[in-house]
């Protein structure tokens, strides 16, 4: 057993197989099976039915596959092309299980039951072995710290992702829903954050709108859908009584909004939206 685990515990060479702006690692007694497979939005679909809408509304450009074997053993590295480090700290924050044990592998990335994904740049990666006994996770690891850095030299987590306090912030709760966040068409994109406090669980989300008129035609319509007695024009605090979500507290300033959701107080809810205004820069 001692011998075998030995075997598996592969040297990656410093050589890698190149599929366009990719490159794929060569590794010691593993023979890549076929060429580097392709994907774009056109036919993506023949890789993830069902899924691929999904991808879509995290900027997915290209998907690149390369298979490998080494006996009756297999591994598959899939590299996902999601045209920023936003989208693809997004759609990988998304998937990413709340009981993920995350290690610094690229940005960040977990290893689960055979699996490993991570995250960097603009890239997110899957890989999976199968019959790979005992030293699947090592395989993994070592294949993917090899791999990272030919992706992304130095990976940052972006802006928006960073802006939230880290006091009482569940760890690694981050993520980025890509359109109708709280299920609410009118409000798109949001990035949140789960929080514990005093009164319970409530989630801090930021809304980050191409400029002010685009944030303050967001405010009109969630006034107007709320049914507020009167529709705020100007940047500031608002409390909305959202009929599906509960009171949500609200501040605006310039092209962003930042509000909670939950069990917190107004208080506590305007004291942490302007620590975290305080970190995003204005557009």
């Amino acid at each position: 057993m001692f011998k075998k685990s030995l075997i598996l515990l592969v040297l990656l060479l410093p050589v890698f197989a190149f599929a366009e702006d990719v490159k794929f690692p060569k590794m010691e007694g593993w023979q890549q099976d076929g060429e580097v497979k392709t994907y774009n939005r056109d036919n993506l679909f023949e890789r993830i039915d069902g899924a691929s809408e999904f991808y879509f509304s995290y900027a997915f450009e290209k998907l690149y596959v390369a298979e490998y074997k080494k006996g009756d053993a297999e591994l598959t590295i899939e590299i996902y092309d999601q045209h920023d480090p936003v989208h693809a700290y997004g759609i990988y924050s998304m998937e990413r299980p709340p009981s993920a044990d995350t290690k610094p592998i690229g940005l960040e990335g977990y290893y689960d039951d055979a699996t490993l994904n991570f995250t960097t740049g603009k890239y997110y990666v899957k890989m999976n072995t199968y019959h790979v006994e005992n030293a699947g996770e090592t395989l993994l690891t070592k294949v993917a710290q090899q791999l990272a850095p030919t992706l992304c030299a130095d990976p940052k987590l972006p802006a928006q992702y960073a802006a939230f306090p880290q006091e009482n912030m569940v760890p690694h709760s981050q993520q980025y829903v890509s359109t109708n966040f709280m299920g609410l068409s009118m409000m798109g994109s949001a990035f949140r954050a789960k929080y514990t406090g005093s009164e319970g669980d409530f989630t801090l989300f930021i809304m980050h709108k191409k400029d002010r008129d685009a944030a303050a035609e967001t405010m009109k319509k969630y006034q107007e859908f709320s049914q507020a007695e009167t529709i705020g024009t100007k940047e500031g605090e608002y409390t909305i009584d959202d009929p599906f979500n509960g009171t949500i507290y609200l501040l605006w300033k310039g092209n962003y909004l930042v509000g909670t959701s939950g069990k917190v107080t107004p208080k506590k809810a305007f004291v942490l939206a302007k620590e975290t205004m305080a970190n995003l820069k204005q557009e």
